[in-house]
């Protein structure tokens, strides 16, 4: 079913004006709010056009980005249900499209991708490139943000094709912001420097300015391989503008980067100046967000310049304002998902909510979020466990899989071994199974250590190797290393433990794979 819109130069000029009001949803949301708000008021359109639907999805994006999110996340799903009783599936897509970005900014990697499947499965080839490449780049995000850097990489390839096709100038430029920093999450240092210097020239190529998340990006990329000058170089410019009242996160982000790459130049007088600066407009502001990022900044920089005493006081400083920071994000990453599904979910609670973002969307198994919390918990001097083991467990050659076989079989082979680290798990009262990234997973055991530790890691190994991977793929087989460590004996600290299993993984792998190693 399709509603009709106004048609004749009515319709044109609505169409015209809907057209730059999404646009400016991207660079000016306060304006696209305005005007929005200013449409909706005339009698230009019914409730029953697309048009006014696509007008309430754009004004619903513009509140989102200017910090609305509850309200501009419930209207989202009014026209996300609209689109499903009507069956416009175009529309749909695109309100699964915002509402991904939505969840991506209250930091639910599983809401985020699946609301970014379902923008992509629902357009078709005959769906403007435009389109189609901007719902893909959100999927790329999306599995970027939960860690699965291949396929995301893959995405991003579909989306500048899709892009290159197209007169979309701002979704070309992010595509290969969001491609650059990514790789740089990933570790991939030289290819996302790669993609950042593209970034540069597509840029200058169309006389468009370094906007301040693009500015970022190049930076961290040229910092991951030691080019701290033109790091700086990259946000400069940016930290040069005056402050624009309480609408500076940007300019105080620059500030905060410029400090880290100046730092890492050994200027360190520069990097304070910068830290400096920074520093006065979180206060001046309130941007009590940033501020904990202020405060790491402000450590590195002091035990840069040999005053360890004062950089070890900041940086506990840091640590517990990061941790209340942490806490309070928490809370009201609950209450903005509760208030966006009080509509029909009214009846779902907070701790549902909370458990969403610290679970990995691949496996359904805690994330490395969720392992330090629990770590932090169990390594308590006051009510913690008197013996623990920690199990790095990682898959043997599992490039392999994917390119013998495929992706797909990969994703496979990844959730059948989450579920049966799951269910040794739950052997223990409180055992905890997470996925750190990649093929790579970890068991937290209280109250087992030593030989038994040992023993059980053993039969986690040969249950994996004898699974019956050919009911997976003819063929397939799957093995596993493991590195092991237990409190007390190899460690007293998350770091400590997480670093002796790290290091056993090692010795288990140079050693010949599949095995385990554990002991100091």
């Amino acid at each position: 079913m399709t509603t009709q819109t106004p048609t004749g130069p009515e319709a044109a000029d609505l169409a015209v004006r809907l057209a730059e009001i999404e646009r400016l949803v991207r660079y000016g949301p306060h304006e696209a709010l305005d005007r929005s708000r200013e449409l909706l008021a005339t009698d230009a359109l019914s409730p029953d056009d697309v048009a006014y639907q696509r007008l309430l999805l754009a004004k619903a994006s513009a509140q989102a980005r200017i910090g609305e999110t509850a309200d501009g996340g419930r209207l989202m799903r009014e026209v996300k249900a609209w689109a499903e009783e009507r069956g416009e599936s175009e529309l749909l897509a695109m309100a699964h499209r915002r509402l991904s970005t939505l969840f991506r900014r209250i930091g639910d990697p599983a809401l985020m991708l699946e609301h970014a499947v379902a923008a992509v499965e629902l357009l078709d080839a005959d769906t403007a490139v435009e389109l189609r490449g901007d719902h893909l780049l959100g999927l790329a995000d999306a599995l970027g943000a939960g860690g699965e850097f291949d396929s995301s990489l893959r995405r991003y390839a579909e989306a500048a094709e899709l892009a290159n096709a197209g007169d979309d100038q701002y979704l070309r430029n992010a595509v290969l912001n969001n491609l650059a920093y990514t790789q740089y999450e990933a570790g991939l240092a030289d290819e996302a420097v790669a993609t950042a210097e593209r970034l540069l020239q597509q840029l200058a190529a169309a006389g468009q300015p370094l906007m301040s998340h693009n500015a970022d990006t190049v930076a961290r990329a040229y910092m991951a391989v030691g080019r701290y000058d033109d790091a700086a170089a990259a946000v400069e410019p940016l930290c040069a503008v005056p402050e624009r009242g309480e609408d500076c996160d940007g300019l105080v982000m620059a500030l905060l980067t410029l400090a880290e790459a100046k730092r890492l130049a050994l200027d360190l007088r520069a990097a304070n100046a910068a830290l400096d600066r920074a520093v006065g407009l979180i206060d001046q502001y309130a941007l009590d967000g940033v501020r904990s990022e202020a405060m790491r900044e402000r450590a590195e920089l002091l035990a840069a310049e040999g005053e360890y005493q004062a950089a070890y006081a900041e940086f506990k400083a840091f640590h517990d304002a990061d941790v209340q920071l942490r806490a309070l994000e928490r809370d009201g990453r609950a209450r903005t998902l509760a208030a966006v599904f009080e509509a029909t979910e009214a009846q779902r609670s907070r701790d549902f909510f909370r458990e969403l973002s610290v679970r990995d969307p691949l496996t359904g198994l805690h994330n490395r979020r969720h392992l330090d919390a629990i770590l932090a918990e169990l390594l308590d001097p006051v009510g913690g466990a008197d013996v623990l083991t920690v199990a790095i467990v990682d898959l043997d050659h599992f490039k392999r899989v994917n390119d013998t076989f495929s992706h797909a079989v990969g994703d496979t082979v990844l959730q059948k071994v989450a579920g049966l680290l799951a269910d040794v798990a739950l052997l223990d009262d409180g055992g905890v199974a997470a996925r750190l990234g990649g093929e790579e997973f970890v068991l937290v055991l209280p109250g087992v250590s030593g030989l038994t530790a040992a023993r059980r890691a053993d039969a986690l190994r040969r249950t994996i190797g004898t699974h019956p991977w050919h009911r997976v793929a003819a063929g397939l087989s799957v093995t596993t290393s493991i590195g092991v460590a237990s409190f007390p004996a190899d460690g007293s600290t998350t770091h400590e433990l997480l670093a002796v299993a790290d290091h056993n993984l090692y010795r288990a792998k140079r050693a010949g794979r599949d095995r385990v190693v554990s002991g100091g």
